[in-house]
């Protein structure tokens, strides 16, 4: 499953979230996909791969019983790639059952599939925050 153009990506990831439904969530994301986790939702800053990886990090997510507003500042498509930049915010709860609040500028890949809709390729969910560049995390398997 994917979105109909590259913009709306971020909407339905977000309308997913919303929904609690993890399923949905990981299909927005091709199966070779990469993502970064967020330090605040999965402990540490690394790399997440593959489908496997995908639904954990979006599991997580879900875990929080979050709400997601998000905003997809601009779209630039080539072929079947496509690059957006999104500000987003999270409202749920932490492991605790605390309330917590998440929020980023992200920076985001998209592939077009054969079937014309579009899903994420790399998501960085921090990558158009200044101050991230400075702690990048490791690359892992």
């Amino acid at each position: 499953m994917g979105a109909p153009s590259p913009e709306l990506c971020n909407l339905w990831l977000a309308r997913a979230f919303n929904a609690g439904d993890v399923e949905a969530a990981t299909a927005m994301y091709h199966p070779d996909s990469s993502i970064v986790e967020v330090d605040q939702v999965h402990g540490s800053a690394r790399i997440a791969r593959g489908a496997d990886g995908i639904r954990k990090t979006m599991a997580a997510y879900i875990d929080m019983k979050p709400h997601m507003d998000v905003v997809t500042h601009h779209a630039t498509i080539s072929g079947d790639f496509a690059m957006t930049r999104s500000q987003w915010l999270i409202r749920g709860q932490d492991k605790n059952g605390k309330p917590i609040e998440v929020h980023h500028q992200g920076m985001e890949v998209h592939r077009k599939l054969p079937d014309g809709t579009w899903v994420f390729f790399i998501d960085h969910p921090s990558g158009a925050d200044p101050e991230w560049a400075v702690k990048a995390p490791p690359p892992t398997e």
